[in-house]
């Protein structure tokens, strides 16, 4: 590892941060913090001092040195959501942190934001970059300036699955290795886009409430931190070729088979019908001139229409309807049922509503 570095570091209201989640008004976090639901475990905190970040990553261990003088401030919090555990923080003080993030499960790591030098091992890490923490090995961290993470943990097994159709990567023993993958400036970003805007529904309060909207609530969040993760190792010339129309018509059986308001994520599509998100992503654009992730925010989109059409008005919450059929910013969600329907959800509500 380099020597320390010591430097001015940087209060977090002087980094650029990504906009809060439009389901709602941020709230300052509250020391212990502790939110449960069906399927969802919510705690927060402040951090006060060095050990506070002994677990930044729930269920981990770590010693924890400050590196510059001054009072160590930051917030954590932590989500257990289904078998998937997120972990997401950020300090303000320069810090060598040292230890074993989990003893039985796999964590994948991603800076969101980063106000100075970061190294896991001797990898050099920017935001937006992906970390593979194997279970049981220690790892070696330092952080120079203000800094931002989150972090998932599940088994590799649960990898494996999330990642069936993806060669290498639906095999366990992939995640048995420590690597660092760096994607194009685009995917780092997008990236970081939807892991904040997840964490920000969690933040304040705008969690699924229903068990489909929580499981693909799930499904994003590992997407997020592994879409990368399949861009560096996905090889065109090992895949098997599909019949686009063929393929198109097995998505359309399979969604259709489901119940008409749970939404569908597309690593659930890949693991059922065994293909890559590279091929499922040639057909489309083969056969119906669209990507798959639009086809199926179309398909949350009718479905939304249709509980705003069926659904009593007086029983009708549009945003947490919005929130269980996938969506994690509301601007966003108006602008996608607007731009379909051409009117907006609450105007479509009101003309429901008395026809």
């Amino acid at each position: 590892m380099s020597s320390v570095v010591t430097q001015t570091i940087r209060h977090p209201s002087q980094e650029k941060k990504w906009p809060e989640s439009r389901f709602c008004s941020p709230e300052p976090s509250r020391p212990n913090n502790s939110t449960r639901q069906a399927g969802l475990n919510i705690q927060s905190r402040e951090i006060r001092g060095v050990d506070d970040l002994r677990e930044a990553v729930r269920g981990a261990n770590l010693s924890i040195v400050q590196l510059t003088p001054g009072k160590l401030h930051g917030h954590l919090l932590h989500a257990q959501v289904g078998n998937l555990v997120l972990s997401t923080g950020d300090f303000g003080s320069a810090i060598r942190a040292r230890g074993v993030m989990s003893p039985e499960m796999v964590t994948i790591g991603m800076m969101l934001e980063s106000g100075g030098e970061v190294a896991q091992w001797d990898y050099d890490v920017v935001p937006g970059d992906i970390v593979v923490f194997p279970k049981s090995v220690e790892q070696e961290g330092r952080f120079t300036g203000y800094s931002s993470y989150a972090t998932i943990t599940l088994s590799e097994e649960d990898l494996a699955e999330h990642m069936t159709g993806e060669g290498e990567l639906q095999d366990p023993r992939f995640w048995t290795k420590i690597d660092r993958f760096r994607t194009l400036p685009s995917r780092r970003n997008s990236s970081r886009r939807a892991i904040a805007e997840r964490i920000a529904q969690l933040r304040c309060g705008a969690a699924p409430q229903s068990a489909a909207g929580m499981e693909f609530f799930r499904r994003a969040l590992i997407e997020a931190f592994c879409s990368g993760i399949v861009d560096e190792t996905s090889q065109e010339s090992g895949e098997a070729h599909y019949n686009s129309a063929k393929l198109i018509r097995k998505v359309e059986d399979y969604a259709d088979g489901l119940s008409s308001d749970r939404p569908l994520h597309i690593s659930e599509l890949c693991s059922t019908l065994n293909v890559s998100r590279r091929s499922l992503h040639r057909a489309f654009h083969d056969a119906m001139g669209i990507g798959p992730v639009a086809y199926l925010r179309f398909r949350r989109l009718s479905a939304v229409h249709h509980a705003l059409m069926t659904l009593d008005p007086k029983d009708v919450n549009i945003t947490q309807i919005a929130i269980d059929h996938g969506f994690a910013d509301l601007g966003r969600f108006s602008g996608y049922f607007r731009q379909m329907f051409q009117e907006s959800p609450s105007q479509f509500r009101r003309r429901a509503a008395v026809s």
